[in-house]
């Protein structure tokens, strides 16, 4: 299902060139790859800001959404904070973590409440350095209207 949302259903991750990486579901990592792709570059030939962001979204929004039908839940991303450490170039790799434990307590939360929120760290890295994202998702019902963009 996330190899679709990324690679197939997402106009945005698809033309950003992301990928799925990595699923390990013993640790509850999802590792996207967005590759070197002059689109995704500012006026100095370092990659956009923007696209740096969508990366950084895209998995922690992914690593929540391994553990929800998304014809019921969709996530959300409520805050997202960056701080840029180096200037990024070529293929960047993220990797967002949500445990099993995690998303039972989301959805406890969720279901109780009508939201939940949640906060991880995201490192984004390319080969001259390291950026480092931190986003914060929320759980929402998702609304009839866009159960059509998942195909139901």
């Amino acid at each position: 299902m996330i190899t679709v949302m990324v690679e197939q259903a997402c106009p945005f991750a698809r033309e950003s060139r992301m990928r799925l990486r990595e699923v390990d579901e013993g640790e509850g990592r999802v590792t996207l790859v967005m590759e070197d792709n002059p689109s995704n570059l500012n006026a100095f030939g370092l990659v956009h800001a923007g696209a740096i962001c969508g990366l950084a979204e895209t998995a922690g929004g992914m690593a929540v959404m391994r553990h929800l039908d998304p014809r019921k839940v969709m996530v959300l991303n409520t805050v997202l904070n960056i701080r840029f450490v180096h200037p990024p170039r070529g293929e960047l790799r993220c990797t967002a973590r949500v445990g099993e434990g995690e998303a039972l307590a989301l959805l406890e939360e969720f279901e109780r409440e009508g939201r939940a929120d949640k906060a991880m760290d995201l490192k984004v890295f390319d080969a001259a350095g390291t950026l480092v994202a931190q986003a914060t998702f929320r759980l929402v019902r998702t609304p009839e209207e866009y159960l059509e963009y998942l195909g139901g």
